[in-house]
């Protein structure tokens, strides 16, 4: 079984958010089962979510979980499976075969652990990092409100969501320009590419993912700098869709 912690992004490109805790009863039920649970946490492990895993979001911890992307705070790739003591203990004895004979030439290099060692004491030292917020284990609020508040009330956009690290705006749009495969965004992007901004879209829906120790001011910028990209494209659409 898997389980997405929190944030469980669709195929259909939206980001829907899930209520903490259903997710940590649903955890529970399965534990009390015997039912493995494995917390996803490539993307929303250390700080993504404004703490440092969904786990501690959740109050509950899994039997396995994975980690990557933010790790090294993306200098360097690497990834890690954490697994409970019972997990551990299931796949040691004398014999290979009863190992988990599972593994990636580049295992454990030691670059890249070097880096994350240091990436995760810097996200956790609240005089390097300061958006957290000392003795609380939390970030601060990175996304402006009233921005926020703009950016979702925009014409162009449907629905915004900020949280921790993210800022996720899905796009108005109908039929075959909705959807996981849409291109609906690829002139946004490009334009706002042009002011430094390199995002990923998911169909019709755009995130913006800043550090852990990316500064307020920062995020702002580039929500301004989004805004105004926002409205030359919508005056653009507004003119192809007069076209006959």
């Amino acid at each position: 079984m898997k389980l997405y912690c929190f944030v469980v992004i669709h195929g259909a490109g939206g980001m829907e958010m899930i209520d903490p805790l259903f997710q940590r009863i649903l955890v529970k039920e399965c534990q009390s089962r015997k039912i493995p649970v494995i917390f996803d946490e490539v993307f929303t492990g250390f700080w993504r979510l404004g703490v440092e895993s969904a786990a501690k979001l959740l109050c509950c911890q899994p039997d396995i979980s994975c980690f990557a992307k933010l790790m090294t705070g993306g200098v360097v790739p690497l990834a890690v499976t954490l697994a409970s003591e019972a997990v551990f203990e299931a796949f040691v004895g004398e014999s290979k075969l009863k190992a988990l004979l599972h593994g990636h030439s580049y295992s454990a290099h030691a670059i890249g652990c070097s880096a994350a060692v240091q990436s995760i004491k810097w996200f956790k030292n609240s005089q390097r990092n300061v958006n957290l917020i000392p003795g609380a284990d939390l970030l601060r609020e990175l996304w402006d409100t009233e921005l926020v508040h703009q950016l979702s009330s925009h014409p162009a956009v449907k629905r915004v969501v900020t949280i921790g690290t993210v800022c996720a705006l899905e796009l108005r749009a109908e039929g075959c320009n909705a959807g996981y495969a849409s291109l609906y965004a690829t002139s946004l992007l490009k334009k706002i590419r042009e002011d430094g901004i390199y995002t990923r879209p998911l169909g019709n829906v755009i995130y913006l993912m800043c550090g852990p120790c990316t500064s307020p001011q920062v995020c702002s910028q580039t929500m301004n700098k989004l805004i105004r990209r926002l409205d030359e494209f919508s005056e653009v659409k507004n003119v192809e869709a007069c076209q006959p």
